[in-house]
């Protein structure tokens, strides 16, 4: 699929949310695809050299708004298709309607990054990397990331590492591998490698599926990877591009995974004994 016919589909799909918000297209290119109104801009650009599209926004509609990103997707014209368009489009529109809708602005300053794990302990066994750990160095290596960070917690209420790596950080991963210095991606595995090895099964799956699987078994990707991925890493990490090469159920269920939904408030064992007794009653 041509990025045309992407920026068409986005366009069509999104006209009611734009006419009830008030945003009209301003400029359409090979490059980007860009809506204004009174209330912001808003725009979908795609970099060639990195094939990422990423969904932007700022609060003024001035000749030169400052744009944030609030989300980068891998753009493949040989396996992007209507339906991947859409999916885009459906998460642009929750996007703008929950941020023009209402204009309410959080105040980052005030959220604060996860809690990383000592590396002492980790390394000792005490205690492992867990997910919370991999934001916090992924936001101390990409300070760029802190923020989008911040916006994942404080529209969720926690930290959701599948929501965030999926459609933003896998991105920046991928476009470090590809296109990084040999600094840049010394300075990715090293973090990645350790917080893998010393991490929980949950984190080693974000790393090894959710990031690392992106990579899909592209040779080019697979070759840089491994002068960087440590012993341990590096064969869950192979298998697991093998399967998230093929188009199968697996593969389209991690894509769409299930909606998030709160956590449930949990019940002591006490509160359980009483009311186990007031049913027995």
């Amino acid at each position: 699929m041509e990025i045309s016919e992407v920026f068409r589909l986005i366009e069509k799909q999104l006209e009611g949310t734009n006419d009830e918000l008030g945003f009209r297209k301003e400029s359409e290119d090979d490059k980007a695809i860009t809506f204004s109104g009174e209330k912001g801009v808003y725009r979908v650009v795609y970099d060639k050299n990195t094939n990422i599209m990423a969904f932007e926004c700022a609060y003024d509609n001035s000749k030169n708004p400052e744009f944030n990103t609030l989300s980068r997707s891998l753009f493949d014209t040989d396996s992007y298709n209507e339906r991947d368009a859409k999916s885009l489009a459906n998460e642009i529109n929750d996007e703008i309607t929950s941020l023009f809708k209402s204009r309410k602005k959080v105040d980052l300053d005030k959220v604060k990054m996860p809690k990383a794990v000592s590396r002492t302990k980790a390394k000792n066994g005490v205690i492992s990397y867990d997910a919370d750990s991999l934001a916090n160095r992924f936001g101390t290596l990409y300070p760029d990331m802190k923020n989008l960070i911040k916006e994942n917690i404080s529209k969720y209420g926690e930290f959701l590492p599948e929501t965030f790596f999926t459609q933003i950080g896998t991105a920046k991963v991928i476009d470090v591998i590809a296109n990084g210095s040999d600094a840049d991606r010394k300075k990715l595995f090293k973090m990645l490698n350790e917080v893998y090895e010393d991490g929980t099964n949950e984190v080693q799956d974000i790393i090894g599926v959710t990031i690392l699987g992106e990579m899909k078994n592209d040779p080019e990707l697979m070759k840089t990877a491994d002068k960087y991925m440590s012993d341990y890493m590096s064969g869950p990490v192979h298998e697991i591009n093998k399967i998230m090469r093929k188009n199968n159920s697996l593969t389209k269920k991690l894509k769409n995974p299930p909606a998030y939904k709160p956590k449930k408030k949990k019940v002591g064992a006490l509160q359980n004994a009483l009311n186990s007794q007031n049913v027995n009653r």
